[in-house]
């Protein structure tokens, strides 16, 4: 993958990062880590969800149950 396409796949994957952060904070929940990295082997954009509290976590998994 070319530097120019690798730049371009992480500014995609920031922004899907950006367009998440933006929905949960909707729920009130924040992932501290959440953010745009580098594509894996795949060449495509790709999001780091990062770490989360336990608590945190089964609060976003109790919300999302509720909303299924």
């Amino acid at each position: 993958m070319s530097d120019s396409a690798n730049g371009q796949a992480l500014r995609e994957g920031d922004l899907a990062a950006r367009d998440l952060a933006d929905a949960l904070k909707l729920a009130g929940v924040t992932l501290p880590s959440l953010r745009g990295d580098f594509p894996t082997v795949t060449d495509r954009p790709f999001v780091q969800l990062g770490g989360a509290s336990a608590e945190l976590v089964r609060e976003l998994a109790a919300w999302i149950r509720a909303r299924a």
